[in-house]
């Protein structure tokens, strides 16, 4: 397999895990993402440190 393969597969995969990771922030934000207790780690982290840094920024 060529180099150039490899390297536009990799593009294609960092694509689509860069559209979950987006999608997952979504879904954390508005609470849809379960009621788990991981889930509820999640928002708890993610309201309580991730929102307060990108205020910063």
């Amino acid at each position: 397999m060529s180099h150039t393969t490899l390297r536009q597969r990799h593009k294609e995969r960092n694509q689509c895990v860069r559209e979950f990771h987006k999608e997952h922030e979504f879904k954390i934000q508005f609470g849809e993402n379960g009621n788990s207790l991981l889930a509820k780690w999640e928002r708890f982290f993610y309201k309580k440190i991730i929102l307060p840094l990108k205020d910063v920024k």
